[in-house]
């Protein structure tokens, strides 16, 4: 597999369709239509962008997706990752690195001095990855459903 991070802000069925399935192995219940919605809601000229890994076929086998936002902390933005899933036939190829690389570029080039990444994962390794590049705790978060 060629390794390229491609930006992406237009989706066709299949790209919908792989995020879909990489969005639903991290546990979310997701089917197509509600991804392309979300997807196009996701965009740059609202802060955020999606980065995606294709394999040999053409189909994406991984997905980052991020946003930029202002705190009232800070005087400068902070970057989000808010999605890193790589599917099974793509992991241990430096895949996360590149694409939790590309993420760093971007927040740099946004102003961005405070990196954070949220991790929802039930597993250790997803927590290891993130520090592993420097990346640590900080702090809890509360989420309520109303």
């Amino acid at each position: 597999m060629t390794l390229s991070v491609e930006s992406i802000a237009s989706w066709s069925d299949t790209d919908v369709a792989d995020v879909a399935t990489l969005v639903r192995l991290l546990g979310h219940d997701v089917d197509d239509a509600s991804m392309r919605a979300r997807l196009e809601r996701l965009v740059p000229e609202a802060g955020h962008r999606t980065w995606v890994v294709r394999g040999d076929d053409g189909g994406v086998v991984a997905v980052a997706g991020a946003q930029v936002t202002w705190a009232y902390a800070s005087d400068e933005p902070t970057a989000q990752l808010l999605l890193l899933v790589v599917d099974d036939t793509a992991r241990r190829l430096g895949t996360g690195s590149a694409l939790i690389g590309t993420f760093e570029a971007w927040a740099v080039d946004q102003g961005a001095r405070r990196l954070s990444a949220v991790s929802a994962a039930a597993t250790d390794s997803a927590h290891r990855f993130y520090q592993k590049r420097g990346y640590h705790d900080a702090g809890v978060r509360y989420t309520k459903i109303a």
